[in-house]
């Protein structure tokens, strides 16, 4: 299927590594112009030649999400190259702490919070109004099931993700009217980098042997048995940014394995 995504002006947030990069990568595949954003330039300049040298389009959007002037910059940064985008994906995010909640530092869970949050808020304020002029736009946050579903050893991780979900639904009904789609894509378990990290840590604590059990325990718990890989969530945002969910809004879609089915 041809999504029409060719010429496209998209923004990803956090598109250093991991969801964000293949969500950035597969958007050039389609033709789109991306916006890389993410707070290391090591990594932003990562991801911009990885879609350069398989012959697409980007640029550098180096700022800390989390704050408003830093963001408000970026984009006239990138209007001064005359890149406008009308797709967005807010896909930045921390996890700074799995722990129990009393354990956690309050300088962490504000951290998280205005990076999941805040970012995500502070990226549409300084992009809805380039949609709305054009009347057309579409944004997709990232998500979690940890939101949907609660989460223990990650509360302010799912608190942040819980606001941006009610932030989704709200904004939907406020830009509809403009031609603007916004919908949420809520993954659980996806082989990351990072993931794959912290599970070489647990290893070197327990064991591989018991590392190998707790993840068999995991896929267990998913309906198709298997942890989800990054290109399971781009396709997903790329569907909602095509013409062919253009009657789509205001919804989350779980890209979970069947692992939450919330209604």
């Amino acid at each position: 299927m041809d999504l029409k995504l060719a010429g496209k002006a998209v923004m990803v947030t956090g598109a250093g590594s991991g969801i964000g990069q293949t969500i950035a990568c597969a958007f050039a595949r389609e033709g789109a112009v991306v916006a890389v954003n993410d707070i290391a330039e090591d990594l932003v300049g990562k991801t911009v030649a990885l879609i350069e040298q398989a012959g697409g389009h980007a640029f550098a959007a180096l700022c800390d999400i989390g704050s408003l002037d830093a963001v408000q910059a970026m984009v006239a940064s990138l209007a001064a190259r005359d890149m406008r985008p009308d797709i967005l994906v807010n896909n930045a995010a921390v996890l700074l702490a799995s722990a129990p909640f009393l354990d956690t530092r309050p300088e962490d869970c504000e951290r998280e919070i205005r990076v999941i949050l805040h970012g995500t808020m502070n990226c549409t304020r300084a992009l809805l109004p380039g949609m709305v002029d054009r009347h057309y736009g579409k944004i997709v946050n990232i998500v979690s099931d940890a939101a949907r579903a609660g989460q223990e050893r990650e509360v302010n991780y799912s608190a942040a993700k819980g606001g941006v979900l009610a932030f989704t639904k709200s904004i939907a009904r406020e830009v509809g009217r403009h031609n603007i789609n916004v919908n949420a894509v809520s993954p659980a378990a996806t082989n990351t980098p990072l993931r794959q990290g912290l599970l070489r840590k647990l290893a070197d604590r327990i064991g591989e042997a018991a590392v190998q059990e707790r993840e068999e325990k995991i896929r267990r718990a998913y309906p198709l048995k298997r942890i989800g890989e990054p290109d399971d969530v781009s396709n997903a945002v790329l569907f909602l940014c095509s013409d062919a969910a253009r009657h789509v809004t205001g919804q989350v879609l779980g890209v979970n394995g069947g692992y939450t089915m919330i209604g």
